[in-house]
C-alpha cells in the first residue's frame, strides 16, 4: 500500500526570477568589470619592441597601469596627470594596497627622464615591484 501526501510532487514549481536576477547581476558585473580594463591602455602609447621575445612585464594582480606619452604626458586611467598627481596617486595607492605593482607604458620615443621620474617616484612612495612594458614579436 502506498501512501501519499497531501501535495503531489509534480505540481511543485520552481521560481525563476530569483535565479534571473541572478544571472543579471553577473552579467552586469563582467561588462563593467572588462570596460576598467580596457580604459587604463593609452592607445597612442607606441611601446617598444623586445628582440628576444621576452615580455618583461605580463603581471596580473594589483597593478596600476601609467601610461607615457611621446610628449612626455602622464596618463593613468585615461586621464591626463601632472608629475604631482603621479605622486598623489602611488601613494594613495600604496596605502590602500601595500603590495601594489606599477606597470609603465612609455612609448619608445619617449624620453629617458620621463621613465626615470616615474620609477624615483614609485621607489619613494615604496612600491615593491615596477615593470616596463613592451610589445614582443611573437
Amino acid at each position: 500500500m502506498r501512501i501519499r501526501s497531501s501535495s503531489s510532487e509534480s505540481s511543485e514549481v520552481i521560481n525563476m526570477s530569483s535565479l534571473l536576477d541572478v544571472l543579471f547581476i553577473l552579467i552586469i558585473f563582467f561588462l563593467v568589470t572588462t570596460t576598467f580594463k580596457q580604459q587604463e591602455d593609452d592607445r597612442r602609447v607606441d611601446l617598444p619592441v623586445d628582440q628576444r621575445n621576452q615580455a618583461l612585464a605580463n603581471k596580473a594582480g594589483d597593478i596600476v597601469k601609467i601610461n607615457i606619452r611621446k610628449s612626455g604626458a602622464y596618463v593613468i586611467m585615461n586621464k591626463p596627470v601632472s608629475e604631482e598627481m603621479v605622486e598623489k596617486t602611488m601613494k594613495e595607492a600604496v596605502a590602500k594596497r601595500p603590495e601594489v605593482k606599477v606597470l609603465i607604458r612609455a612609448d619608445k620615443e619617449t624620453k629617458h627622464l620621463y621613465v626615470a621620474n616615474v620609477l624615483s617616484i614609485c621607489k619613494f612612495v615604496g612600491v615593491k615591484e615596477t615593470h616596463i612594458m613592451v610589445k614582443t614579436l611573437n
